[in-house]
């Protein structure tokens, strides 16, 4: 059989395919029938359920659209106003709410004008750094005069030309020198004397006035660090006495004989260290600075009898049980006298008025 030809089904016959001759291997598959889907037939009740579900979906999907826009304009609307536009123009985000009204607006102003100057004076301190350091070296306590007298230029070493015959110069930087290193006057003097004759006085005040610099440089770079941490242990010295304070009150029963209430321990600490204005005064300091004369001069002989209330309050009672028993005295020769009087008037009979009738 050629290769290209074609087998026929007529030339196979039943008993080939039985009995193997002809076809080595024949596969046959079982060809499964298509099978149809059969679409369940819905009722008409089913169709009218599917319709209104459909309307009632589409009719929430309108609703929630419809909310959504409602939503989005008032939130429109709440932005467009007028606190919101100046907001806006300016760039600036408010930290509180603010009516739209001329009280909001004014309200508002104030308190961004307040950023506006922060943020004003942060540029300025950012393009001039010593003016930054000067302020915060005085905020954290220092002295203004101090911080101005370490930057002088004029008493600035780097910025210092020592000239060979300025020998007055070299002599005092040598001075301020040996000062530095801890030097007493004598031994300064013989230093000088001994390089100006051997003829360094230039070179070794030259090297002086270097030393001096870099000393100068480091003192000033430290200035605000060195105030900074005095500040921070002062706080803290602080903080610790109204710890002792605040410990004293609550683990005393009285305070000099004054016996102290449970139920005031804390009201009473609060009125000696809780600040009560813009200044920082507490309620104890507003008393002191409003007290009468008589009250101060009251405190201060407390203070200067050591604040020994017995005997005070002894002097005091018997002071007043003199008192009572000197009015008594009195009370009595003044009823004595009373008596005596009448007694007079009595004694004495008027003659001419005399009723002699029986």
């Amino acid at each position: 059989m050629e290769p290209n030809e074609k087998i026929q089904l007529d030339d196979i016959t039943f008993d080939d395919v039985i009995a193997g001759d002809g076809v080595d291997t024949v596969a046959v598959e079982e060809i499964e029938k298509p099978v149809e889907d059969v679409k369940e037939q819905e009722s008409p009740t089913d169709e009218l359920d599917d319709i209104e579900d459909t309307v009632e979906e589409e009719d929430k999907e309108e609703s929630d659209d419809q909310e959504v826009d409602e939503t989005d304009d008032e939130d429109r609307e709440a932005d467009d106003t007028v606190v919101s536009e100046v907001l806006d123009k300016l760039g600036y985000e408010a930290e509180n709410e603010y009516d739209d009204t001329a009280d909001g607006l004014a309200a508002m102003t104030k308190d961004i004008a307040s950023q506006i100057a922060d943020d004003r004076i942060d540029e300025v301190l950012e393009a001039f750094p010593l003016v930054k350091e000067h302020l915060q070296y005085v905020m954290n306590g220092g002295q203004s005069q101090n911080f101005m007298q370490a930057h002088d230029p004029n008493l600035d070493y780097n910025k210092f030309e020592l000239a060979e015959d300025d020998v007055r110069s070299q002599k005092a930087i040598l001075s301020d020198y040996f000062t530095t290193k801890g030097h007493d006057k004598d031994f300064i003097k013989e230093m000088v004397n001994d390089y100006s004759d051997s003829g360094k006085l230039h070179s070794k005040a030259e090297a002086a006035r270097q030393a001096l610099g870099k000393v100068q440089e480091q003192s000033k770079s430290q200035m605000v660090e060195q105030q900074q941490q005095k500040l921070e242990e002062k706080q803290q010295e602080q903080q610790e006495f109204w710890n002792d304070v605040s410990q004293t009150i609550q683990d005393s029963t009285e305070f000099a004989g004054l016996a102290v209430p449970e139920k005031e321990k804390n009201k009473f600490f609060n009125w000696l260290s809780k600040p009560v204005n813009e200044k920082g005064y507490t309620q104890r300091d507003v008393a002191h600075s409003e007290a009468t004369m008589d009250m101060r001069l009251a405190v201060d002989y407390l203070m200067y009898k050591g604040f020994n209330l017995d005997d005070i309050v002894k002097t005091k009672a018997k002071t007043q049980a003199t008192r009572s028993l000197r009015d008594k005295i009195s009370n009595q020769e003044a009823s004595v006298k009373n008596a005596r009087r009448k007694s007079r008037k009595s004694k004495n009979i008027d003659l001419d008025n005399l009723d002699l009738n029986i």
